[in-house]
C-alpha cells in the first residue's frame, strides 16, 4: 500500500532512509540538476527559502521504499503554493505513484490554507524560444496529465521566455490549479505570487531582471487561462444490452475522513469518478432500504459491531483514532481504554475509525443487501452497488483495509437462503474477510483472483492452499497472480475461475469489483487496461447468472471512470444471449 510521510529531520522516524530514498529517486529522474539535492537536504533540516515554507512528502511502499517525492513552497500570507518538484522513481513506471502525489500534496496545502496552487511544465506547443520539437509528444502528455488534475497553463505573461539558474533555462510555462475554487485570478495576486516565487527560487528582488520585465508582462486583468485542449478518450459507442442495471449508490453522507500520512487508500473522490462512470448507461436507480443489524450480526461478532457503533459517540467529531495496539497475548482483554480497543477488532494501522464510521458502513451494508433482495426475488438480473467504504477485507472478527462491514459477504449470505451462491473476486487484494467467513460453508462458493499474499496487502491470506475446512473444505479457491499481469494473463486466470464457478453451479453470483487491477493504480502491480476491463465483465456475464456487483478497490480515478464503466458494458453484453 501507498503512504505519505512528511520528510522532515526531528519528526521523520525514518528521516535518513526516507531522505536517501528521496535522494536516489531525484538522481534517476533529475541527473541533470545534482545541485539541487543540497538544497532539499537544507530544506529537510528546516532551512525554509525567504518568504515560504517548503514541505517534502515522500509517497512510500510496503518496506517504507521511496517511490515519489514532491518539493512544495507554501505562501501562508499569500494562500498560494508552488509546487517545485514532483517526481516517481522512473524504475516503476505506470504505478500512479505521481497522481498520488499530486493529489496528496494538493490536499494538503488546501489544508493549510492555499486557495491556488502554481508550478512549471514545459510548453506542448512549438513556437521561438519554446521548445525542442521532439520533446513535443512527451510535453503534451504530461500537459493532458496536469489538466485532467485541475491544472492549465497562464497566458499572456514572459514567463515562459524566462531563463534562469533555477530552470536551466528551459523554457516553461506556469501553471495555475484553482483547488477547486472558480475565482478568476487577479493581476495583483499574479504579479505577488511570481515574485515570491523567484525569491524562494533565486533570491531575486521584484526590481531586479529579468524578474522585472517579467512582472511587467502581466497586464491582463483577470489573467488568461488557456482553455482545456485535451479532452478524456471517448469511451465509444455504446452496445444495445437487452439489461438495464439496477444502481444502488451509497452517495456521499457520512464521508469517512483519512490521513494520507497513514496510508493512501480510499476517499471521497471516488464516489464521484464511480458516478461519472455511468454517464449515458441504462440505469435504473433504488433507494437503499434499512434493514437494520440483524443482517450484520449474521456474519460479523457482536463485540466487533458494537464496537464500531460505540465510535459514534467516542470519537469526537473531525477527530480519527487509528490503531496502535495489537492483542497478540491477550486477545479477550479489552482496554478500559476505548481508543486502544481498536487494535483489538483491526488488522492494521490505517483504517481511520470516526463518528461517521458506523453510519457509513451500515449504509453500505444495507445498499448490498439491497441489491441481494431486488436479484434474490427475482426483479433485477444485475444490481450494481456503488459507493464507499467498500467491505471485502472485513472478516467475522475484525475489520480493515477500510473495510468495516463486509458487502458482498452480506449479500452471499441473504442470497444463499434462496440458492447456492458463487462469490467471485476480482480486486487487485485478497477478499481475506469474504474468505473468513465462509470458510466452513458449502452453500457458498469463495472464488478469488488477486495479487500474491507475497507481495500484496493483505499479506498473511490468499494463498492457493486455502481451501476451506470442514463442511466447506474445497469450497474457498484462490488464484494468486505475480506483479505484472497483463489482460491476457489475467484471463487466462480468469477463465480457470469460471470453470470452478460453472462446476459449482449456483444460483446466483456476487462479484467483488475491484479496478486497481488496471495499469496505473497506485496500489497493484498489474497491468489490465480500459478494454481488459470490458473482456473481464464479458466473460464474467456470460454464467448469465441473477448477479449482485459490489464495487470495491480501485484508487486511481480515471481508471475507475473508465474501468466500471468497461465492465458494467462488457458484463452486460456478456449477459446477452448471441443472436
Amino acid at each position: 500500500m501507498l503512504k505519505m510521510v512528511r520528510v522532515i529531520a526531528g519528526m521523520d522516524a525514518q528521516y535518513e532512509r526516507h531522505l536517501d530514498g528521496l535522494k536516489a529517486v531525484f538522481n534517476k529522474a533529475f541527473s541533470f540538476n545534482a545541485p539541487y539535492i543540497g538544497k532539499i537536504e537544507a530544506f529537510a533540516r528546516g532551512e525554509h527559502p525567504p518568504g515560504s515554507e517548503c514541505i517534502i512528502l515522500a509517497a512510500t511502499g510496503v518496506r517504507e521504499e521511496v517511490l515519489g517525492f514532491t518539493v512544495t513552497f507554501y505562501f501562508s500570507d499569500l494562500k498560494a503554493a508552488y509546487l517545485d518538484y514532483i517526481a516517481s522513481d522512473p524504475d516503476r513506471s505506470s504505478r500512479g505513484i505521481g497522481a498520488a502525489l499530486y493529489e496528496a500534496m494538493r490536499n494538503d496545502v488546501k489544508k493549510r490554507g492555499a486557495r491556488r496552487l502554481f508550478f512549471d511544465s514545459l510548453p506542448d506547443e512549438p513556437g521561438p524560444n519554446l521548445v525542442d520539437p521532439t520533446l513535443l509528444p512527451n510535453n503534451k502528455k504530461r500537459m493532458a496529465f496536469y489538466e485532467r488534475l485541475g491544472a492549465r497553463p497562464i497566458l499572456g505573461t514572459q514567463y515562459e521566455h524566462l531563463v534562469t539558474p533555477a530552470n536551466l533555462g528551459d523554457p516553461n510555462y506556469l501553471m495555475h490549479d484553482g483547488l477547486g475554487q472558480t475565482t478568476p485570478l487577479s493581476r495583483a495576486k499574479l504579479k505577488a505570487v511570481i515574485a515570491r516565487i523567484m525569491l524562494a527560487k533565486c533570491s531575486l528582488a521584484p526590481d531586479q531582471e529579468p524578474l522585472k520585465t517579467l512582472l511587467a508582462s502581466v497586464k491582463d486583468d483577470p489573467v488568461q487561462i488557456r482553455a482545456p485542449r485535451y479532452p478524456a478518450p471517448s469511451p465509444g459507442p455504446l452496445p444495445k444490452l437487452r439489461h438495464s442495471i439496477d444502481l444502488i449508490e451509497t452517495g456521499t453522507a457520512n464521508d469517512i475522513s483519512h490521513s494520507p500520512f497513514k496510508g493512501y487508500y480510499e476517499r471521497p473522490a471516488r464516489v464521484a469518478a464511480i458516478a461519472k462512470a455511468l454517464d449515458d448507461l441504462p440505469i435504473i436507480r433504488h433507494e437503499i432500504q434499512d434493514f437494520g443489524l440483524k443482517p450484520i450480526l449474521e456474519i460479523h461478532d457482536k463485540r466487533m459491531v458494537n464496537f464500531l457503533k460505540e465510535s459514534q459517540t467516542k470519537v469526537p467529531a473531525g477527530q480519527i483514532v487509528y490503531p496502535e495496539i495489537f492483542p497478540i497475548r491477550y486477545p479477550d482483554r479489552l482496554p478500559q481504554n476505548w481508543p486502544m480497543r481498536a487494535g483489538y477488532f483491526c488488522i492494521d494501522t490505517s483504517t481511520p475509525i470516526t463518528s461517521n464510521v458506523f453510519a457509513a458502513a451500515t449504509r453500505s451494508a444495507n445498499a448490498a443487501l439491497t441489491a441481494a433482495k431486488l436479484v434474490g426475488s427475482g426483479k433485477s438480473e444485475m444490481a450494481y452497488v456503488a459507493g464507499r467504504p467498500p467491505g471485502h477485507h472485513a472478516e467475522r472478527k475484525v475489520f480493515g483495509g477500510f473495510c468495516y462491514f463486509n458487502n458482498a459477504a452480506l449479500a452471499a449470505n441473504a442470497l444463499s437462503r434462496k440458492g447456492r451462491v458463487a462469490v467471485l473476486d476480482v480486486d487487485h487484494h485478497h477478499g481475506n474477510g469474504t474468505q473468513d467467513i465462509f470458510y466452513s460453508r458449502r452453500d457458498v462458493l469463495t472464488v478469488s483472483i488477486h495479487g500474491h499474499p507475497e507481495f500484496s496487502y493483505p499479506f498473511y491470506a490468499g494463498f492457493e492452499d486455502e481451501k476451506g475446512e470442514g463442511d466447506g473444505a474445497g469450497f474457498n479457491v484462490n488464484f494468486p497472480l505475480h506483479p505484472g499481469v497483463d489482460d491476457a494473463a489475467y484471463l487466462t486466470a480468469l477463465d480457470k475461475a469460471l470453470k470452478v464457478i460453472r462446476k459449482f453451479a449456483p444460483d446466483y453470483l456476487v462479484v467483488s469489483l475491484g479496478v486497481d487491477i488496471m495499469r496505473g493504480d497506485p496500489t497493484g502491480a498489474f497491468y489490465v487496461s480500459a478494454e481488459g476491463m470490458r473482456n473481464i465483465g464479458r466473460a464474467i456475464g456470460s454464467l448469465r447468472l441473477p448477479s449482485v456487483i459490489i464495487q470495491e478497490g480501485g484508487y486511481h480515478l480515471q481508471n475507475l471512470r473508465r474501468g466500471v464503466r468497461g465492465f458494467l458494458v462488457g458484463y452486460g453484453v456478456g449477459m446477452t444471449p448471441a443472436p
